[in-house]
């Protein structure tokens, strides 16, 4: 029986391990109203009330052939350079998986709507790694984050917003769906 119960926690804890670094979302840039002009909620306000983690996506939703969707360094992003792209998005429906940890830039590929605010920044959260020693606190008042670096909008704007957001996952969901898995692994 104790070798039972043994071996059940470490599955138990295994499974979290896994189920924690393996599930990826898809967030919809700009909630229900999409890659637009004038969103109700500013992108970046949008990005910041998300996590963001390794391989979950970015969903751009926008009409196809009137805009797209370019991913810059943070200098081309600052200035709305539409010149220097990394990468297009112009299917209308374009999908773009965040691969790893960092900020990404992104802006409209008509500059004028890039001008008008149509552009954000997404950081990625690093994957959590369980050896060498943490660094060391710094006071947050003194270390402001990349975005906050990278966006005067995003340092300045207010809390979340009241209303519910459009995006799917969140850190509790997959908290919930890594429990909800293990406690069924060790019924069994």
């Amino acid at each position: 029986m104790e070798a039972k119960v043994s071996s059940s926690v470490v599955v138990f804890f295994t499974m979290m391990l896994m189920m924690s670094s393996s599930y990826a979302y898809d967030f919809y840039v700009g909630g229900r109203d999409g890659w637009v002009t004038n969103p109700s909620e500013g992108f970046n306000h949008w990005a910041e009330r998300n996590r963001f983690q390794v391989n979950d996506r970015l969903v751009f939703k926008y009409k196809k052939g009137e805009d797209s969707v370019l991913v810059v360094n943070e200098e081309d992003y600052r200035a709305c350079n539409t010149s220097n792209i990394v990468r297009k998005l112009d299917d209308g429906d374009s999908v773009f998986p965040l691969g790893r940890s960092g900020a990404f830039f992104f802006v409209s590929g008509d500059p004028g709507r890039c001008q008008a605010g149509q552009r954000l920044v997404v950081v990625v959260l690093a994957l959590r790694r369980r050896s060498g020693p943490s660094p060391a606190a710094v006071p947050p008042q003194m270390a402001p984050s990349a975005a906050e670096k990278a966006s005067p909008e995003m340092a300045s704007s207010p809390g979340p917003a009241a209303s519910g957001s459009a995006f799917v996952g969140d850190s509790w969901r997959r908290l919930g769906a890594s429990l909800v898995l293990c406690v069924g692994v060790l019924i069994l």
